[in-house]
Formats: C-alpha cells, structure tokens, sequence
C-alpha cells in the first residue's frame, strides 16, 4: 500500500483563520448580523420568486398548463424580498417570530410523532418525548421574547462560523 503525503493547506488555513474572525465579528455586531441575515433571505426570496416565475413559464410552455400556485407563490416571494431589503427593521422581526414559530411547529410534530420511535423501544421512545418538550418550551420562549430568539440566531450563526473554521484549520494540517 503506498502512502500519499499531502502538504500544508495554506487555503484551508486562510479559510479557517476568516471563517473564526467572521464568527467573532457576528458575535460582536449581533444587531447588524441579524440584519445581514435578513438580508440575505431577502435576496434568496426574491431569486426564489423569479425561478417561480421562470418555472411556471416552462410548465406552461412544455406541458401546456398554466400553475396559478406557482405564479402566486412568485409573487409572494418577490414582495417579501423586496420588504425585507427595503426595511431591514421589520425583516428581523418577521424573521425572529418566524424562527420561534418554526421551533414551535416542529416540537408539536415530535410530540405527536414520538410514538413512532417507540419501534426502537422504550428508551429512545421517552428520550424523544422529553426532548420534543424542552424544544416546545424553548419554542415558547423564543415566542414571547423574541430578543432572546433574534440573540439565539445570531449565536448558531456564530457558532457554525468558528467551528467551521476550526475544523478548516486543524484540516489544513
């Protein structure tokens, strides 16, 4: 078996050593961050939206059946990209309650789909429920303080940023 030497990573390194010092910035600036988060699913909806407009023109054209759904959705997804790059304020709201409504949506999905876990007994079974309801708490939480939701946010973000960077740099050697 032959062994294959690899030399140093300079890039993985660089992209480390950025990706650390974003995370750092983010956790520093949490306000503008969850702007910039914002933002960005700003831009993503209305890109979003354009494919929409672009995709049911192609069904239209091809199958020869019009999707008002997809025209609609389109639609939709334009004028919330353009209300969240227009009001960076209300984007993070939205995107705060949108956050804790989602933690909350899928808690109560846990809760009622548990059951199915029980296939790998007991155990896992209660070990799910327990945790279904602590994120159904947390999801409670984050509801009626949306601060703490809109902190919690910018926290993951931080969080992937240097761990990523982390393993970029430990990768680079």
């Amino acid at each position: 078996m032959q062994s294959t030497k690899r030399g140093f990573d300079w890039l993985g390194l660089i992209v480390g050593i950025f990706s650390i010092w974003v995370g750092y910035l983010i956790m520093q600036n949490p306000g503008s961050s969850l702007k910039g988060i914002a933002w960005i699913v700003g831009i993503f909806a209305i890109v979003r939206g354009l494919y929409e407009l672009w995709f049911g023109t192609q069904l239209n054209r091809f199958l020869g059946t019009g999707s008002g759904y997809t025209i609609f959705s389109a639609i939709i997804n334009i004028l919330v990209g353009i209300l969240f790059l227009f009001n960076l304020n209300i984007a993070t709201i939205v995107l705060v309650y949108m956050f804790a409504i989602w933690f909350l949506i899928d808690s109560i999905i846990q809760i009622f789909t548990a059951r199915l876990y029980s296939f790998f007994g007991k155990g896992y079974y209660w070990l799910v429920v327990v945790l279904a309801i602590l994120s159904f708490i947390f999801a409670i939480i984050l509801l009626f303080y949306p601060v703490l939701a809109g902190g919690f946010i910018v926290f993951l973000l931080a969080f992937f940023f240097i761990a990523t960077g982390i393993a970029e740099i430990i990768e680079a050697f």
